[in-house]
């Protein structure tokens, strides 16, 4: 079995994130992709603006028409900060030795993995798929990782990889230890924070979410400015 496990804070989820994992699971032929949002996360906890309940039932009604795409409440059930080698420590146990894992990161994340907790072991864990991100360039990433940060990591191998090409049988056949698959995906010029922006901003959020996610935000009034006089929701 071949699952694909993709955290994030998803404040919100978007059509980008829905874009990227639909891509990777059919370029890959995995069994299933699982959203895992996180809920203490190290690197963003003044950012985060929604509850990480709010989070995860948003990523729940983006996934629930996909039956290949689940969400998992594991980092919500585990207390203390949400750290991603500890996510897919468990998902190995659970999932058995048959079970390959493949940990899918953006770019931007990615560039700056060197700081999270037991990075190095977490690229040993998983199979690490790199995608595209507006504005940034997969073939330059070799080039920004410092050797410091290379060092922290482990001194992965980078293999670039188009979704065209890819072919799953070859890819599991040419793996080395501690490679990096920087894969090209249909990049959705689409970032979180300009949602919230513009929802604050009181202006549409229409074909960058799904309908069901700003059907929650409206109803939970995520994101607005606060009425006068009244606490935010």
């Amino acid at each position: 079995m071949r699952l694909g496990i993709m955290g994030g804070t998803f404040d919100p989820i978007h059509l980008g994130h829905l874009r990227a994992a639909e891509e990777i699971y059919w370029a890959f032929g995995l069994d299933r992709i699982i959203f895992v949002p996180a809920a203490r996360p190290p690197h963003k906890v003044e950012a985060v603006a929604a509850s990480a309940l709010h989070r995860y039932e948003m990523v729940s009604l983006a996934t629930v028409f996909t039956p290949y795409f689940t969400v998992s409440s594991i980092e919500l059930q585990r207390p203390g900060t949400s750290y991603s080698v500890e996510t897919v420590r468990e998902f190995q146990k659970m999932s058995g030795p048959e079970t390959t894992l493949y940990f899918v990161v953006g770019v931007d994340a990615f560039l700056g993995m060197s700081a999270w907790r037991q990075a190095r072991e977490l690229l040993g864990l998983a199979r690490v798929i790199v995608t595209a991100r507006p504005g940034w360039r997969l073939d330059e990433v070799e080039r920004l990782l410092t050797p410091e940060q290379g060092k922290v990591l482990g001194n992965p191998s980078f293999r670039y990889l188009k979704i065209s090409d890819i072919d799953p049988e070859r890819v599991e056949r040419e793996f080395t230890p501690r490679q990096v698959l920087l894969v090209e995906v249909v990049s959705l010029d689409i970032a979180s924070r300009e949602i919230r922006q513009l929802v604050e901003e009181g202006r549409s959020i229409r074909h960058l979410v799904p309908d069901t996610v700003a059907a929650y935000m409206a109803k939970n009034r995520l994101y607005q400015r606060p009425r006068p006089g009244r606490s935010r929701a």
